[in-house]
């Protein structure tokens, strides 16, 4: 076996490890070696020395891999979202990247149910918890602006045409997922109304997707750079103005 470089692996030693390790040229630098146990190996061309690194889980590295892609989509919006574009933000191999996820479909269902747990999972729990009503609206609402500060792909993925368009099957199970979270939150509101910490006049349903509205705006100019200020300070400002009119 030889790279560019002109160094040569002995073969007798290739051979002895195959059985061993599945074996895969990540560059020039190395041969990557992964051990299907618990570590992983590199074979060093230039010292000939065989490396061990601790072995990251699966869990952890699909983790990562969604992450990378999130920062992708946030900085340059779904359509730049490429196998090659997410090898490059989460610093590995496409070849890893596929060990993980079969393609880009795949990942775009990961990425669907990381926005399902952090945003509407996050909501139904906060909802089903033993604060006031009052309170665990804040929260929702906080706590959903919190991830579209730290993850501004959130939102572009949420409402892209890309996914919209080009996945349907994706697109008809965030249409559920957003269905529930307006339901969790007009049920913390009718909560609200029904202890009188909420105005009586005031319609559950269309004042969750009033609150959501608050949140889509504020997420699109943070996203396209229309924000001056710190989203925290704008949204802030909105719920202020916003519990004036329901409260």
């Amino acid at each position: 076996m030889q790279c560019e470089t002109g160094f040569k692996i002995d073969l007798l030693i290739f051979f002895a490890l195959l059985p061993v390790f599945a074996v895969k040229l990540v560059d020039c630098g190395i041969i990557y070696l992964d051990n299907i146990c618990k570590h992983e190996y590199f074979v060093s061309m230039y010292s000939h020395e065989v490396i061990m690194l601790e072995k990251k889980s699966t869990r952890v590295r699909k983790e990562e891999i969604v992450q990378a892609a999130l920062a992708v989509v946030g900085t340059k919006g779904v359509r730049a979202l490429t196998i090659a574009a997410i090898a490059d933000s989460a610093g590995m191999s496409e070849a890893n990247i596929y060990r993980h996820f079969s393609g880009k479909s795949e990942i775009f269902s990961a990425l669907s149910d990381f926005i399902g747990s952090s945003v509407m999972g996050k909501a139904a729990t906060i909802a089903a918890g033993s604060r006031r009503p009052l309170e665990k609206l804040e929260t929702i609402y906080f706590s959903h602006i919190a991830i579209i500060a730290e993850h501004p792909g959130v939102p572009r993925f949420i409402f892209s045409e890309d996914v919209h368009l080009g996945h349907p099957d994706l697109a008809k199970n965030l249409v559920m997922r957003i269905g529930n979270y307006v339901e969790t939150i007009s049920g913390v509101i009718a909560a609200g109304v029904q202890e009188g910490a909420l105005k009586q006049e005031i319609l559950p349903r269309e004042t969750a997707l009033t609150m959501l509205g608050m949140i889509q705006f504020v997420a699109l100019r943070h996203t396209i750079g229309g924000l001056t200020c710190d989203i925290n300070v704008e949204a802030g400002k909105l719920w202020s103005n916003f519990l004036v009119l329901i409260s």
